[in-house]
């Protein structure tokens, strides 16, 4: 049977078109998400051989004419998950950007269309003119929906002129961002984020309240609707974990003139997910010496209600060492993420920050006690790890060929300038970003190398090469020493510890410095989302984690004896050079008793990011209840835990995602 299973493969790659087999793979990788019935009669298809050309144009316009439009609540939404376009193998999806909604919801198509008019590049304003035509037809769709009743045709009427005008009321202009929110999922990118949404509308709820045709509840009762319309497809947005939609909603910071962005749109965001305790659309609340009590208050009340968010960004260091990087001072106020945690300009940056699998420097440690050498004090064995990370580093760091976004040109000036695509040469921005796993593993692996081999001389490199090649067999007393017995551990405030990060960190700043992608710099982050994908296949290290366990998780400590407060000012004590921007998130899980300790924790965050903490996200959990969630899940139906950096129901979780969490929850409770 195996043999014909094969020779039925062969056949097949005989035959079968490119197209053939890029479309055969997809259905494969989409047969999880919808019904077989659905598979074969609903699910439809599209190869775009050649993206960013005419033809892709018109693959566009097949795509958004078969798509389906939805209304729910209260509101039309242009994706459709069974409408797929599909992309070269060699060519990446484009990721992890966000539209500038300020300009798309006051934006006139028409106006852009002239524009383009101009441009003397005949492909490029072929290409972008078949976008535009193809986009009005997509309005003027929704007339045939006329005929219906009270709000949806009045809606399907209204569309068509929304698009080519200012929004006139938040209703109008939540109904434009839906639009084309759900244009950039139909055209087959990923992670959309949404943007300074407080900022973004709250003109418009102005204006209704000066008019009176909203008040506060009304105005957030839309607001809810338009987050339960970005939600109602979590799971077709996900290209793997569930909830993983990079869709987030970014409140607070300055605005243009420096001025704070708090108001009672910030407030209603806040208020929406603490009530609804839904893991997506998320929230992300940028924070600095402004950021008031009321608004510190209410975001720590949403994470101990349980919804993950928001996650916590330091935008005054943030901004500083992205001007330093080589974003324009000027444009640093519109600070938004790519996705979970990365820093772009919103609008402006194509910044793909997550392109490439994540850099393991653990493997640099393994190279340098498996190689051949000798060392005779632990500065040699670090000059030796250097010369491993810059291995790692260059095999991660390449170029990559990368699709294109015709919508996304359409709002961004400097596309229509330039007359290039927005992910090829378009954007004002276009940096790659890498980012680091298995910092704690590599920092508690080093102190125990330190202290047991180097100074007290209790363990030879020769048990270290033991260990790693045969998974502590023979060494279970090492493995509890490294777990457990030196005191120096990552995330404790200690001097040597503090030092030691430092130096790699610098270290690897200073490889990456010279390194380009496609052209551009590369900005790194101590954060990574692949600490369980990319732990499969590994060896031990020397912290007490066997071979294929998961490694730690970003910026956390793997002890009981490093509390919430100590791990803050510990990781507000790192050097975070002008190249780690890239995402360097503390992640703590929290017990529930803090629930009742707001003020306390709100003080312990603030000080900490007066201090210099980076970013930082929370779990407000018990190990209880994580383990009865996965032996009784029908309990537990809505139970939202954060992972990565987003969130996703439990329940939805693969199984070694819930071990971890329990297993971590566990750590934390005794710390």
């Amino acid at each position: 049977m195996n043999i014909l299973k094969q020779q039925v493969k062969n056949v097949l790659r005989q035959i079968l078109t490119q197209a053939q087999k890029r479309k055969l793979i997809a259905l494969k990788n989409f047969s999880h998400k919808f019904s077989l019935i659905k598979l074969i009669t609903e699910v439809r298809l599209y190869y775009d051989k050649h993206p960013g050309t005419y033809s892709s144009a018109l693959i566009y316009n097949k795509i958004f004419n078969s798509a389906r439009i939805s209304y729910k609540y209260n509101y039309f939404y242009t994706y459709d998950p069974t409408k797929v376009r599909l992309l070269p193998k060699t060519t990446s999806n484009l990721a992890s950007i966000t539209p500038d909604y300020e300009k798309i919801i006051c934006s006139n198509i028409n106006e852009i269309q002239f524009s383009v008019a101009n441009i003397a590049n005949k492909e490029f304003k072929l290409y972008m003119n078949s976008i535009i035509a193809t986009i009005k037809n997509k309005a003027e769709r929704l007339k045939k929906q006329k005929n219906k009743k009270g709000r949806i045709s009045d809606l399907a009427m209204l569309l068509p002129d929304l698009l080519t005008r200012d929004c006139n009321s938040l209703d109008e202009a939540i109904q434009k961002l839906l639009f084309y929110n759900g244009l950039l999922w139909q055209s087959g990118h990923r992670h959309n984020g949404l943007g300074r949404l407080d900022y973004i509308l709250y003109k418009y709820y102005l204006k209704d309240l000066n008019r009176g045709v909203e008040d506060y509840e009304s105005a957030k009762e839309k607001l809810r609707n338009m987050c339960l319309v970005l939600g109602s497809q979590t799971k077709f947005k996900s290209p793997s974990i569930i909830g993983d939609t990079g869709q987030y909603i970014l409140l607070g910071g300055i605005d243009k003139n420096g001025k704070n962005v708090e108001n009672a749109l910030t407030e209603m965001f806040l208020e929406i997910f603490t009530e609804l305790k839904i893991p997506d659309p998320k929230l992300i609340i940028r924070v600095n010496d402004k950021t008031s009590n009321k608004i510190w208050d209410l975001c720590i009340k949403c994470v101990s209600n349980g919804c993950g968010s928001p996650l916590f960004m330091n935008e005054t260091l943030i901004m500083n060492n992205m001007i330093q990087f080589g974003y324009a001072k000027e444009d640093v106020w519109n600070l938004g993420t790519s996705a979970c945690w990365e820093p772009l300009i919103i609008g402006k940056s194509a910044c793909q920050n997550n392109p490439f699998m994540s850099i393991s420097i653990c493997n640099a440690l393994e190279k340098a006690l498996l190689s051949a050498k000798t060392y005779n004090s632990f500065n040699e064995l670090i000059n030796e790890i250097n010369i491993g990370l810059k291995e790692e580093i260059d095999q991660t760091i390449q170029d990559r060929e990368f699709d294109y976004s015709p919508i996304m040109s359409l709002f961004c000036d400097s596309c229509i300038e330039r007359e290039k695509d927005f992910s090829h040469g378009g954007s004002i921005y276009m940096f790659q970003g890498a980012q680091i796993l298995g910092f704690p593993n590599l920092i508690n692996s080093l102190l125990n190398i330190k202290e047991f081999v180097f100074e007290k001389r209790l363990v030879s490199l020769k048990d270290c090469q033991d260990i790693i090649l045969n998974n502590y067999i023979g060494h279970e007393d090492l493995r509890l020493l490294f777990s457990n017995a030196c005191e120096k551990k990552f995330g404790s405030t200690n001097e040597e510890v503090i030092s030691l990060c430092n130096t790699i960190i610098n270290n690897i700043s200073k490889i990456i410095n010279n390194k380009y992608s496609n052209g551009n710099h590369v900005k790194f982050g101590l954060s990574s989302p692949n600490y369980i994908a990319q732990s499969h296949d590994t060896h031990a290290t020397l912290d007490g984690r066997k071979a294929n366990m998961p490694y730690a998780v970003h910026i956390s400590p793997i002890s009981s004896s490093i509390d919430i407060n100590e791990v803050l000012n510990f990781a507000s004590m790192l050097n975070y050079p002008t190249n780690c921007l890239n995402g360097n998130v503390v992640d703590f899980i929290l017990p529930s008793a803090y629930q009742k300790q707001r003020s306390k924790l709100i003080s312990i965050i603030q000080n900490a990011f007066s201090r210099g903490l980076f970013q930082l996200q929370l779990n407000v959990l018990d190990k209880k209840t994580l383990i009865e969630a996965k032996e009784h899940p029908e309990k537990y139906p809505h139970l939202v835990v954060r992972i990565w950096g987003f969130s996703a129901y439990f329940n939805d979780l693969p199984e070694e995602y819930k071990d971890n969490l329990i297993a971590r929850a566990e750590t934390y409770e005794i710390a």
